[in-house]
């Protein structure tokens, strides 16, 4: 992966600002509904670019669509979703997308696969046990300036996790490390903890 995920990420060495103060929780859509509308899919809108909304950190999603009944749905919207990722890929050049970024309002990291020029969806992770070193990285969305919404999280360098697969709908499991980490570890923070406590 390059050096962009969910925005851009720096490591960086002392005298930092860290993430850790309380966020407000809102929903990812209007309605609560699962999927929003994207004006630049609509017929005779080719041209239009993607509508990506970039986590900055500055709020938290709700639980409202995590649970287990979701999540063995959520696997039909991989083609769709993925083509969202994708664009927001090919617009900003994040490799890592989160999906409220995309309008899902359901857990799930898309990860740039170099080898297939395809998103990878990595549906409800969950950390498992592994030791790790930590690093300070710094975040910010991809449409910003990297200056005014950039915050630095502490987070581990690799990690070992749990996830339903979108594309193939299997239950997978690995070792993800450096950007495809913190992707994960990004994603996990963006929704609130109750929804974690639902699906892991």
């Amino acid at each position: 992966m390059g050096s962009k995920l969910a925005g851009l990420v720096t490591l960086l060495g002392g005298g930092l600002w860290l993430v850790d103060e309380s966020k407000p929780v809102v929903h990812v859509n209007e309605h609560s509904s699962f999927m929003s509308a994207w004006p630049s899919e609509a017929i005779g809108s080719s041209g239009l670019p993607p509508e990506c909304a970039f986590w900055n950190g500055s709020v938290i999603f709700s639980n409202e669509m995590c649970s287990l009944f979701v999540v063995n749905r959520a696997a039909a919207a991989y083609p769709s979703a993925s083509a969202r990722a994708m664009r927001c890929t090919a617009a900003f050049g994040a490799e890592c997308v989160l999906s409220p970024e995309i309008g899902l309002a359901m857990p799930a990291a898309f990860l740039y696969d170099h080898a297939t020029s395809s998103m990878r969806m990595l549906i409800a992770p969950k950390l498992l046990a592994h030791e790790s070193v930590q690093q300070h990285v710094r975040v910010s969305p991809p449409d910003s300036d990297g200056i005014t919404q950039t915050r630095t999280h502490v987070l581990n360098e690799t990690v070992r996790v749990e996830y339903l697969d979108g594309q193939s709908k299997a239950l997978g499991s690995g070792l993800l490390q450096h950007e495809e980490a913190f992707c994960v570890q990004l994603l996990r923070r963006a929704f609130e903890p109750a929804c974690w406590k639902a699906l892991d």
